[in-house]
């Protein structure tokens, strides 16, 4: 990527403004880490920039990544946005359904998923061939012979960890040399505390849950998780149950705050479960979602009765699927 772009779009903004790093609204650890790497490369370039997002942080390790680092994220409603501000979204794009349009201008998006930006935007740089928008950090650094602090490539390590599945699921070349380089920098025996601290002991429960309602038909496993079951922990549980053998497909559903969230992971080459979640939520207009071909997630708007749910669901998404 020529990143002499990136020094046109800068020159386009006035160092006297307020520049608003938004991540993607329910954050993960890429969004967040490469939301704090970019602040900080903007800072040492003479902005003035804000982190923030909408929505909340309902897991652990995410929680610790905040607090370990000090990474200064401000609520929306604590920066009393204004249409003069500048706002730059990171691992997500306006029009985008988990990016809330805030007050501003959206001027730039830096992604590593595969989405559509506006025409309005200043600047794009979009690499899905990425498995992590960290990586793309990384990579803006480099083209500013930047040295990144001890807290930052702890940070970017993390969400490219997190974001590639401990390097098992769409890595590129690029992600690879920024593992190696991040490694160099970064304060490993935090990365590995965030890591591998991603429970609580009350969420130990779920598991139980989880192999109570599952409903498994050859390679593929459904499930619904209780009412109030945080979102993110249907990541680690769909992971969790991909680590079985004969199981290559996991669709997992729980409501949490007046929504339906929905969670998939493919192991299989012939289920894109990203094209999946898109047909069946945004075409039909019940809900939204996307992702990745291997990982994807969603809203349903509507409410369902638990003992209803799962049959739903199943009924939703298994026309879609190819199983074997």
């Amino acid at each position: 990527m020529d990143l002499v772009n990136f020094d046109n779009f800068l020159k386009r903004l006035q160092v006297d403004e307020r520049i608003i790093v938004q991540a993607h609204d329910f954050p993960d650890h890429d969004a967040i880490s490469s939301a704090f790497a970019l602040a900080y490369l903007l800072k040492k370039l003479g902005f003035s920039p804000f982190i923030t997002y909408q929505g909340y942080i309902d897991r652990i390790s995410l929680r610790n990544l905040i607090d370990w680092l000090n990474i200064p994220t401000v609520s929306p409603k604590q920066l009393s946005l204004t249409p003069n501000d500048k706002i730059i979204i990171v691992d997500g794009c306006i029009g985008e359904k988990n990016v809330t349009d805030l007050p501003g201008l959206e001027v730039a998006v830096i992604d590593h998923h595969q989405v559509k930006v506006p025409h309005f935007v200043w600047y794009s740089d979009i690499r899905p061939n990425y498995g992590s928008t960290a990586t793309i950090l990384v990579d803006y650094f480099n083209y500013y012979s930047l040295d990144i602090p001890k807290k930052i490539a702890t940070a970017l390590l993390v969400g490219l960890t997190f974001d590639t599945a401990n390097f098992t699921r769409s890595v590129s070349d690029a992600d690879m040399k920024a593992l190696i380089q991040l490694q160099s920098k970064s304060d490993m025996q935090m990365v590995n505390r965030i890591c591998r601290n991603q429970l609580e002991f009350q969420e130990l429960e779920l598991f139980d849950a989880l192999l109570s309602s599952m409903k498994r038909e050859k390679n593929c496993a459904f499930a619904v998780l209780p009412d109030g079951c945080p979102k993110n922990m249907l990541g680690v549980l769909g992971d969790f149950l991909l680590g079985v053998d004969e199981i290559d497909v996991v669709i997992l559903s729980a409501r949490n705050r007046g929504k339906t969230f929905l969670s998939l992971r493919s192991e299989c080459p012939n289920n894109n479960v990203e094209k999946i979640i898109r047909s069946v939520l945004n075409n039909s207009g019940i809900g939204f979602g996307g992702g990745h071909a291997h990982m994807a997630g969603g809203i349903i708007n509507e409410m369902y009765q638990l003992s209803q749910e799962l049959d739903y669901v199943y009924n939703l998404i298994r026309p879609k699927l190819i199983l074997c």
